[in-house]
């Protein structure tokens, strides 16, 4: 089974941390990492956090957290935008080298 990278989205609910989207990145790490990079919100634990962002890998169908970000809406919105715009980087660069 193939390796792969994903950036969930959570949010702080009255019931706990619920995971409410997440981003597909596809199996390179060095793509997942630095598109993460990229992305704005602290990367110190914060008691008040209600948004976070994780990036994690899946291998044999276990996640492994890799990285997290605590989000405000500012850094959400930004965020969002530099993911939809690195990926669709990315498949084109893979669908060109096809």
């Amino acid at each position: 089974m193939e390796t792969s990278f994903e950036i969930s989205l959570n949010m702080k609910t009255i019931k706990g941390l619920e995971t409410y989207a997440s981003f597909y990145l596809g199996s390179n790490e060095k793509f997942a990492r630095g598109l993460f990079n990229l992305m704005q919100g602290e990367r110190e634990i914060k008691a008040n956090s209600v948004i976070s962002m994780d990036l994690t890998k899946k291998q044999k169908g276990i996640s492994y957290p890799i990285s997290i970000l605590h989000c405000n809406w500012e850094h959400l919105a930004f965020n969002t935008k530099i993911i939809t715009k690195e990926v669709f980087k990315e498949l084109n660069l893979e669908y060109r080298g096809a």
